[in-house]
This record gives C-alpha cells, sequence and structure tokens, in this order.
C-alpha cells in the first residue's frame, strides 16, 4: 500500500508546482517574443480573479470579526499558503506587513527571469487589493516596496 504524504508536504508540493510553473510560462512567454505588458495583464487579471474568490471565501470565515483584525486575518491566511515570511505591524486603521521571503521571488531568480519580467509585484497587489476590496470595500492597499525591483523587502499598507 502506498504512503499518503502528510497533508502540510502535499500543500507545499502543490504550491512548489504551481508557483514555477507560473514563473516557467512567464519566461517562456517572454522568449517567445509576447509583448510585456500584455502578458503582465493578463497575469493581473488572473491574480484579480483569484482575489475576488479569496474574498468569498474569507467572508464566510471573518465577515463578523473587527477590519483590522480581519485584514490581519486575511493577510496571515494568504502567507501561509504561500509560505511566505513577513513582519506584520497593525495601528488603529492600518496593517503594514514587509515581505522578507517569498517563493515567487525565488522562483524567478532561480530561473533568471529577469527583473522587466517578474509580475509578482503586480500580481501580488491585484490578488490582495481585490481579496480586500471583496471583504471591505472601503480598503485602500499600496504596494511601496518590492524585491523584483531592487528592494530589500516587499512591503505592503492596507489602511481604510
Amino acid at each position: 500500500m502506498e504512503q499518503a504524504l502528510p497533508i502540510e508536504e502535499l500543500a507545499r508540493q502543490r504550491l512548489n508546482a504551481m508557483v514555477y510553473a507560473f514563473s516557467l510560462f512567464t519566461k517562456n512567454l517572454m522568449e517567445e517574443g509576447l509583448e510585456k505588458e500584455k502578458v503582465k495583464r493578463a497575469s493581473d487579471k488572473a491574480w484579480g480573479t483569484l482575489g475576488d474568490q479569496a474574498g468569498e471565501q474569507l467572508k464566510a470565515l471573518l465577515g463578523g470579526a473587527e477590519k483590522i483584525v480581519a485584514i490581519q486575518q486575511a493577510g496571515a491566511i494568504a502567507r501561509s499558503v504561500h509560505e511566505i515570511e513577513a513582519k506584520v505591524e497593525a495601528k488603529e486603521n492600518e496593517v503594514r506587513t514587509e515581505f522578507s521571503k517569498c517563493p515567487w521571488q525565488e522562483a524567478s531568480e532561480s530561473i533568471g527571469l529577469p527583473q522587466e519580467w517578474r509580475f509578482c509585484p503586480s500580481g501580488h497587489a491585484a490578488f490582495a487589493e481585490r481579496m480586500l476590496k471583496t471583504l471591505f470595500p472601503d480598503v485602500s492597499f499600496k504596494l511601496t516596496k518590492s524585491m523584483p525591483t531592487g528592494d530589500p523587502v516587499c512591503e505592503e499598507i492596507s489602511s481604510f
């Protein structure tokens, strides 16, 4: 009888496959000569749609929570799913998150994807903004720093 993988390991392997597949697909589109802005727009559309779906799923879990708490919990869930390491600071009406380790950045670096073709910052923003707007339409989201553009960390600010 086959030994089943523990759920955590299975999730880790699925994430790894998804991250590398997306990164390799992007690199192949670049090598095929597709226009960078078109590929970026398509990527952002896909991530925005996933953000809408995540926001709808989170409404059931976080719908009754205080806004600042719900934003923190939504971020914690997304970071856990994507195995992203971050430091979070919450104030009265703002959550600032500094990302220090990200599998999307690591995959892009490992396959030699040029910085200008690393769409993880805009995809991250499309996903997070749409997820948060689905939960709370008045939430504002900004990605203020980005590792692919040379910053030592990525940083986002969600506020209301």
